[in-house]
């Protein structure tokens, strides 16, 4: 038979395990906030970086078409010559490229490489430079890249026609690991 004695002790032992119980759900209802609202945070951040990385991406796609009008307007030596297949050329020539098969020069900006292994940084050419922000406005930190790769056979001409060409450029958000690959078709 209990007696008055045992009964408290447990209802004491019962009441324990109802509080050490309701203080591991609480617990757990933090943890899942606080982890929601990280990760809602995060999500946010990325949206941003990717944001900054396409608008870099176009101001350099800008860049080249504007690039590629003043050499076909002038008599410079930017077009003058054209690199062998595979290759991009140096010089006057710089970041005009010729694919040979599914090589391309741009390839290495998909697979995670270093920014300046190709291309021409923005302005190089025709002294663009990305648009002045307000102090507590966050931009890009690294200078959107372009090549320009031939589309056709630019030793086989049309009669009195460029070859088409394809402008590729690169813009990278504040995390560098966040990229963006814009291409578009050029005609001269």
């Amino acid at each position: 038979m209990l007696t008055r004695r045992n009964r408290r002790k447990h209802r004491g032992a019962a009441l324990m395990t109802f509080v050490a119980t309701l203080m591991l759900l609480i617990a757990g209802i933090g943890a899942a906030s606080l982890h929601f609202l990280l990760t809602g945070r995060q999500l946010a951040s990325h949206q941003l970086d990717r944001e900054i990385a396409f608008r870099a991406a176009e101001a350099a796609l800008r860049d080249a078409e504007a690039d590629l009008i003043a050499a076909t307007a002038s008599s410079s030596n930017r077009l003058s010559a054209w690199p062998a297949p595979g290759t991009c050329g140096s010089g006057p020539q710089a970041g005009i490229c010729r694919a040979d098969g599914d090589g391309r020069a741009w390839q290495s900006w998909l697979d995670g490489a270093a920014a300046d292994s190709a291309g021409i940084p923005l302005g190089s050419i025709t002294g663009a430079t990305l648009p002045e922000l307000p102090a507590d406005v966050i931009g890009a930190t690294t200078l959107p890249r372009y090549l320009i790769e031939l589309s056709d056979d630019p030793d086989t001409p049309a009669a009195g026609m460029w070859p088409r060409m394809a402008i590729v450029a690169l813009g990278i958000g504040r995390d560098r690991s966040i990229r963006v690959v814009l291409q578009t078709e050029f005609q001269p």
